[in-house]
């Protein structure tokens, strides 16, 4: 079972992606997360449900989990050809918490997690350098959640970086720990 972070909104958000199944045993009370009208699922049968859910049962052997259309071999190679051109956020808001979830399943993950966040995060800060346009903007808005968190520290840095060039920098307090 993947580590998560109980607090992080983020992280909660990202067990919630569906995840196709195949279960091994009839499940009662499961049907009515599905469309069917019964509340019992019959075994050989396919279902997508949450990845939290779905890892737990899976650890459970109830079902076999199987890999995210979104971290498929073929999708896989896409990001690999193009990681500056995918449009994360169409494809899954949290892609980089998700993946990282999915990674214990599927070792070539965080190769590819990696990989793309290497070269995305040299475009997001080169963008929070040199400022926003019409290019940029496009990249902007195909950012997932983690890149945009990326995005604004970096755009704050500088802000703070170009404050300190122009002498307008903060000034200095005293420690706590000095007036003791």
């Amino acid at each position: 079972m993947a580590k998560r972070n109980y607090y992080d909104i983020d992280d909660i958000l990202a067990g919630q992606e569906r995840v196709p199944c195949f279960l091994r045993t009839d499940l009662d009370g499961l049907g009515s997360a599905g469309s069917g009208g019964s509340s019992k699922v019959h075994r050989n049968t396919r279902w997508t449900l949450p990845y939290w859910m779905a890892d737990r049962l899976n650890e459970e052997d109830y079902l076999d989990m199987q890999v995210s259309p979104v971290f498929s071999k073929q999708a896989n190679r896409m990001y690999a050809a193009s990681p500056e051109s995918m449009q994360l956020r169409a494809i899954c808001q949290h892609y980089f918490q998700f993946g990282l979830q999915l990674g214990e399943m599927v070792p070539e993950i965080p190769r590819v997690l990696h990989d793309m966040y290497m070269t995305r995060i040299q475009k997001i800060a080169r963008i929070a350098q040199q400022g926003t346009n019409v290019e940029a903007l496009d990249f902007v808005q195909s950012l997932d959640r983690l890149e945009e968190r990326m995005l604004r520290l970096c755009q704050q840095s500088q802000n703070a970086i170009t404050n300190w060039h122009q002498n307008k920098t903060y000034t200095l307090k005293k420690a706590p720990v000095v007036d003791k």
